[in-house]
């Protein structure tokens, strides 16, 4: 059964070590968009950190589609929201006293993409915008403390929210169920397509649930050991254009 929809993560896997967008994974995604194949960015960024290289793929129009905020976020290019879930406020009252308490450095980021150091300050901003809302809270740490701080926050807080590691120093707690694996469900059922005609590329732990929801998933070279355990295919790191490797491969022959 040929794909109709690639789900590709943005930092470590479409985007090289420099930020940047190859050419040939450029001239792989316009191919498959010229098929009528879905390219879909998938990324913990807000809109604005996936726009300008959705322009540079050409993907930016009102029936494209992105999965933004690490799954809380479903829209188009038009910015029209499909699906949205955001913390509750006495939520994050919560987690900030806990994570205060602990000395673990946080920020919340809300659905225009702002970033919050305290709930205090989050809260005036909330009162003088009630549509706005928590998205994810982002944890920084030590590389050498992150295991110690990964460990103690799903302790605390896996039975109710979904926590996840996103970078050698960063983990990001969600609200229960919020993921790529369960924003991609909820997309693909939107466009009436199958998990079976869906290919997910990816290299690092939240994209994890989004392999579970793709019927073929592919690591790129520079994705982490458990990652590959659980892709279907392992390409070329994000250096040496693996997502066009993937295409090429397995969506375009």
């Amino acid at each position: 059964m040929g794909y109709k929809l690639i789900a590709i993560d943005m930092d470590g896997t479409l985007l090289n070590s420099k930020q940047k967008v190859s050419q040939k994974n450029i001239q792989a995604i316009q191919e498959a968009k010229s098929k009528g194949i879905y390219v879909v960015l998938c990324s913990g960024r807000a809109y604005d950190g996936i726009i300008d290289s959705a322009k540079i793929l050409g993907i930016n129009e009102s029936d494209q589609y992105m999965i933004c905020y690490g799954g809380s976020v479903i829209q188009n290019y038009d910015q029209e929201v499909i699906y949205q879930r955001t913390l509750k406020n006495e939520n994050c009252e919560e987690i900030a006293r806990f994570l205060t308490d602990k000395k673990i450095h946080y920020k919340f980021i809300d659905n225009t993409g702002t970033l919050y150091q305290s709930y205090q300050d989050w809260i005036e901003k909330h009162m003088l915008n009630p549509k706005l809302g928590i998205v994810k809270v982002l944890l920084k740490t030590r590389k050498h403390k992150l295991p110690e701080v990964l460990k103690l926050v799903h302790e605390q807080y896996d039975s109710d929210y979904f926590v996840v590691q996103t970078s050698e120093k960063e983990l990001e707690i969600f609200p229960k169920n919020v993921n790529k694996g369960n924003a991609l469900e909820r997309l693909t059922k939107y466009l009436k397509i199958s998990p079976k005609e869906v290919m997910a590329i990816g290299d690092y732990d939240n994209d994890m649930p989004m392999f579970k929801a793709a019927k073929f998933s592919v690591a790129v070279g520079n994705a982490i050991p458990k990652v590959k355990q659980l892709s279907d295919a392992v390409v070329a790191d994000n250096d040496h254009d693996g997502v066009a490797e993937a295409i090429e491969k397995y969506v375009l022959e």
